[in-house]
């Protein structure tokens, strides 16, 4: 800290040193003022440039689940819920078991489960012994060929049977006692962000209520209410900034993905949805969103890094550089400013102008006191 102070107060008696001899040269005549060359090497420039004028829209909203990213678990048999094995908020793996449901759709598919099985291995074992007696003379080529049929007959009913025990979450391994379990088990990997299912509830195939949501929350959804009179300022694509009362200094930023098509007709309102990379889980569904849409306005202007602007004296001034020695000072009249970028709305600046950008502070000291 005392090198750092010992370093600027040497660059502004350089300064006023190169001043002094500014002043005047042999002739009596002000001569241009020079940048020392210990302060050029500290300064940078930045190029004046012509741009559309961009503003944002400010909205509220919250934050949601990415609802093209979600799945919803129903129940595909009636029953009673004998226990539910996971929270709300929790993170589950791929087939992980969430419920247990009792039902006698269950026990229904196990036992034709059983007897298909039954009957399999008697029609099996009845084509051992006919191909024995085919081979030893006793039982004809037709008697054979029967068997085989019926073989096969009864394979594919197990087979059937067996798919359908498997696609209700069904255990072929189960025994009696067991056997009208309901498994329900997570399709994906990801977070519960809805759970609407308890321990002792009866539950009925035809109900249209989901039991779980589950979703991986890598993105999220950002949702807001647009008024009727900006609806023009929305296009899909645009570039979004959000914050959240949890992390108030820190900026999330996404595009616009969904705009609707129709208004609200009570609130007479759209709604528009932002996808959000959510990179650590730090955004969860619920959070309430401050939410900035940018977009741009039907004018184009200068455009000079906010930085490079200096306030003195209730008036704004960039400093124009064209060599070490010949810079000056240059009052401008600023329409606004905008995500570090100042815009200008008058003709003293020319597109292409190098303009001081850091560290202008110590020559505009310099250039006051010429």
């Amino acid at each position: 800290m005392k090198n750092l102070f010992f370093f600027l107060l040497s660059i502004a008696a350089m300064l006023f040193v190169s001043c002094d001899r500014a002043v005047s040269d042999s002739d009596g005549n002000t001569s241009q003022f020079c940048i020392p060359d210990s302060l050029l090497k500290n300064i940078t420039l930045d190029t004046v440039q012509s741009e559309t004028v961009m503003s944002d829209l400010k909205l509220s909203g919250k934050i949601t689940f990415n609802e093209d990213n979600v799945v919803k678990v129903f129940p595909l048999v009636s029953g009673h819920v004998a226990g539910v094995k996971v929270s709300l908020g929790d993170y589950v793996q791929k087939g992980q078991l969430l419920a247990i449901v009792r039902s006698s759709d269950m026990a229904n598919y196990f036992n034709d489960y059983k007897s298909a099985q039954s009957e399999l291995a008697i029609a099996k074992k009845n084509l051992e012994v006919t191909t024995d007696m085919r081979n030893g003379g006793v039982s004809t080529e037709k008697d054979y060929i029967t068997a085989q049929n019926e073989y096969q007959k009864a394979l594919a009913q197990f087979n059937k049977v067996n798919e359908v025990l498997k696609i209700y979450g069904g255990n072929s391994e189960l025994n009696g006692s067991a056997s009208s379990g309901y498994m329900i088990k997570s399709p994906i990997s990801g977070f519960i962000v809805e759970k609407n299912v308890n321990t002792g509830m009866e539950l009925r195939a035809d109900d249209a209520n989901n039991l779980f949501t589950i979703s991986d929350l890598q993105e999220v959804w950002a949702t807001a209410n647009v008024y009727e009179m900006d609806i023009p300022k929305i296009k899909v694509g645009s570039e979004a900034i959000i914050t959240t009362l949890s992390y108030p200094d820190k900026n999330f930023t996404g595009k616009v993905e969904r705009i609707a098509t129709i208004l609200n007709p009570e609130t007479n309102v759209m709604t528009v949805k932002i996808r959000l990379p959510n990179a650590g889980y730090a955004l969860k569904p619920g959070m309430f969103a401050s939410i900035s849409i940018l977009f741009p306005e039907s004018k184009k202007m200068l455009v000079v890094p906010s930085r490079s602007v200096l306030f003195d004296d209730n008036k704004n001034y960039v400093l124009l550089f064209r060599k070490q020695c010949d810079v000056s000072m240059q009052q401008v009249n600023i329409y606004k400013s905008f995500n570090d970028k100042t815009y200008m709305e008058d003709d003293s600046l020319h597109e292409g102008d190098f303009v001081v950008a850091r560290n202008g502070l110590f020559v505009f000291t310099a250039l006051k006191k010429l």
